[in-house]
């Protein structure tokens, strides 16, 4: 009679979880990457969208005509945005106010356009390259 030697199961096993591991690896990676990567991304749109509102929302604060002009407002807005960028520590770049009409009434557009890209460089064909907001505010 002879008797077979039987592997333990341990054995059969061995070097699966390395070949799983391999398996889900770039799918992890993808997911925590891509996670930062667009969480980044949303935080930079939500400081340009602000920076274009207090732009905007300066050049109405200054008189309106005769007593001002355009100019004026549209160069306080520029300021302002430029001003908020740098206090939330980006780069001042990118704020372009003019003067416009809304409904017959006189009004202030900024656009604000601030460079994001990709922050890990894992998905940067994924993230757009630039955060761009434009806020409209009537100038009274």
């Amino acid at each position: 009679m002879l008797l077979c030697a039987r592997r333990p199961a341990r054995a059969t096993q061995r070097g699966a979880a390395a070949i799983e591991f391999a398996l889900v690896l770039p799918l992890f990676l993808t997911l925590v990457l891509g996670a930062i990567d667009w969480g980044w991304y949303f935080f930079i749109d939500q400081l340009v969208t602000n920076a274009s509102r207090e732009a905007a929302r300066a050049g109405t604060m200054v008189p309106p005509r005769p007593t001002s002009t355009a100019g004026q407002a549209e160069t306080a807005a520029e300021n302002a945005g430029l001003a908020f960028l740098q206090r939330v520590r980006l780069n001042r770049t990118g704020v372009v106010a003019t003067y416009t009409t809304v409904d017959g009434t006189d009004a202030i557009e900024v656009t604000v356009t601030y460079p994001v890209g990709s922050l890990t460089g894992f998905l940067r064909t994924f993230i757009p390259a630039n955060a761009r907001a434009t806020s409209v505010m009537r100038w009274q």
